[in-house]
């Protein structure tokens, strides 16, 4: 097969499943990882695919990690709905883990006014529950990134070693059936990664315009995943697939009028 023919069929399998990854690609070409690395970085120079970390992804599907602000202001009102819907899960005592999303900052505005231990890597959720004597408030620190106005890095990691988390809510780039939960920034992909291990209770909270997408970090598999918390506007089938993986669904109510 020639280089073409090869980079051609390439181009079909991403615009068909988003992304590809080199060495899936060199098992099934029959070629090395470095011809295959050589396939991704010309198509990369022509602008055809965009390389990501292990392999490539559809340039039209590329979503760079936006400035919080920006997030907030991308279907807040759905957000909104959503992260109340999610904090009624939360029981008094527990110790939860909120983590850099701009659905799951929302959170903090209908969080219960009960006893809890809130762990978090995002500076803005310190600034929303501080003061609050509810709650005892423990920040990861590490690496500050400004966009994402949140830790991240070894140190935010080792911060949480000793905790045993009930509820771990992480918000989603990008929530597919088949490859699971991803994010566009890789260091927030990591610190997630290593926090689902000790969590007793896995919950992703996004809007469902997530659903079916994906981003270049997979953090965690489907079946990692113990509870989704979306709204109604999922399609049927989207929701079954998340069902059929044994994920209970909660879907949030939104008006058709939003207010």
């Amino acid at each position: 097969m020639l280089a073409h023919e090869r980079q051609e069929l390439i181009l079909k399998r991403i615009e068909a499943d988003g992304m590809v990854k080199s060495i899936e690609l060199a098992k099934d070409f029959k070629v090395t990882n470095e011809t295959i690395r050589k396939d991704l970085e010309l198509l990369a120079q022509e602008k055809r695919v965009m390389r990501i970390h292990g392999g490539a992804t559809r340039v039209s599907d590329t979503r760079y990690d936006l400035p919080l602000p920006a997030r907030q202001a991308v279907n807040r009102y759905v957000k909104s709905i959503v992260a109340q819907e999610a904090t009624k899960l939360i029981t008094p005592n527990s110790t939860v883990f909120l983590d850099a999303s701009s659905t799951v900052l929302m959170m903090t505005e209908t969080l219960p006014k009960i006893p809890l231990t809130v762990l978090t890597n995002a500076h803005h959720v310190i600034v929303a529950l501080g003061g609050k004597t509810h709650c005892d408030l423990i920040c990861t620190g590490g690496i500050y990134e400004e966009k994402s106005r949140s830790y991240v890095g070894a140190m935010a990691e080792d911060a949480l070693k000793r905790y045993v988390i009930e509820w771990l809510f992480l918000g989603v780039d990008g929530l597919d059936h088949a490859m699971g939960a991803s994010e566009v920034n890789p260091g927030q992909a990591v610190l997630k990664e290593r926090l689902i291990p000790r969590a007793e209770n896995v919950c992703i909270v996004c809007d469902s315009s997530k659903l079916g997408k994906k981003s270049p970090f997979i953090f965690a598999s489907i079946q990692q995943i113990d509870y989704l918390v979306t709204d109604d506007r999922a399609s049927e089938a989207q929701i079954r697939q998340m069902e059929s993986e044994g994920i209970k669904v909660i879907q949030a109510h939104i008006p058709d009028k939003e207010a």
